[in-house]
Parts: C-alpha cells; structure tokens; sequence
C-alpha cells in the first residue's frame, strides 16, 4: 500500500499531516525510507480507530487530528526505543555481507545456526541429537517392559491416567502402583532424570 493510497475517513489534512511527520521520523530513531510506507498506514490505521471519538464541542477536527497523530508518532518512539527493542542497540544487519573461509560473501543471518536459535527461544527443549539419543534410549527401555506395561506406557504418551482408567476399566490406583513398576525400569535404564 502506497503512501499516497487513499483511506476514506482520512481527509487531505491529516493525509498531508501524517505524511509530513513519517518525513521528520525518516532517519531518526533508526526508521528509513524503506520504513515509510509502514509509517503511514500505521498512523492512519490509528487516526480511524480514534476519529469516532472526536468531540467538535472539545476541539477542532484539525487540532484533533494533530494530537491523535503526534501521541501516535510518540508511541511508536517509545516503543522503539525500549529495552530490548532499542533500535541503538543493534549494530548490525542480519543482511549485511560478511566473508566466509573461503572468501566469498555470505549474509550475516547465514551463519547462525538455526538449532541453536530454537534452543535459545524455547522452540526445542534440548538438541537434536539428545532428543534422538533420548528417543532411542526409551525405546529400549519400554522394550524391556512386559507386554501389559509396556501398552500403558504408550497410552501415557498420549492420555492421562483417569482417561486410560475410563478406557481400559483399570482402576487409577492400580494405574499408578503400574506407574512405579515402569519407573523402576526406566531408573534402571539410566533414565530416571526423564521418569
């Protein structure tokens, strides 16, 4: 959407307004030209939730406008300009150019290791190959399960125990005294940081 694209409820006035403000934003507080388009959308997006509230008894639509667009171009400073957020506290790009071993260029976000990224966001518990090691190591131990404990372990991957006891008729208590049975099989494994 271009900066020039019409909105309707948005007049000339505050189109002019809030293109002349993006134009001071432009190169300060980290935003660029790439950012204008954005810019605009986002105060007009805005300004029309907030015009349904403008009162002529109060104010004039213009001086309504203006102060709707300037806490607007505050906030979004404010938010820019936060903690973690803070735009001064990126030195880089993750597209800038930067050489490999081989001396050929490679973009900075090409040499993070994706892995590590999850890991580091929450999306992966530990890495892949423990998870892999983990998966092979529990498989071994429920095949040392008898075939009866060995069913209920795999229901307990997937439902809780009342479900299982709704399912199967097996009363809880008798679920959770086979609960400690393969406990002990899995402590025995050298699982039982995982039981």
């Amino acid at each position: 959407m271009g900066s020039k694209s019409r909105i309707e409820g948005i007049d000339e006035y505050a189109t002019q307004l809030v293109e002349y403000k993006v134009g001071e934003l432009i190169g300060r507080y980290g935003f660029t030209e790439s950012d204008r388009d954005d810019l605009v959308q986002e105060l007009k997006l805005d300004l029309l939730r907030r015009l349904p509230k403008f009162n002529p008894a109060r104010a004039q639509r213009s001086t309504f406008i203006d102060r709707v667009v300037n806490h607007a171009i505050a906030t979004i400073i404010k938010a820019r300009t936060a903690g973690l957020r803070d735009y001064r506290l990126c030195r880089c790009s993750l597209d800038d150019l930067l050489e490999d071993d081989e001396g050929c260029s490679v973009k900075r976000m090409e040499t993070f290791d994706c892995e590590d990224c999850q890991l580091r966001t929450g999306k992966l518990s530990r890495p892949v190959v423990e998870m892999l090691e983990l998966s092979i190591c529990v498989q071994q131990a429920m095949e040392q399960l008898p075939p009866d404990l060995r069913e209920l372990c795999q229901r307990l991957m997937n439902y809780t125990v009342t479900r299982i006891s709704c399912e199967t008729g097996i009363p809880r208590g008798t679920i959770y005294d086979l609960i400690k049975k393969i406990r002990t099989v899995f402590k025995e494994a050298g699982l039982g940081d995982y039981v």
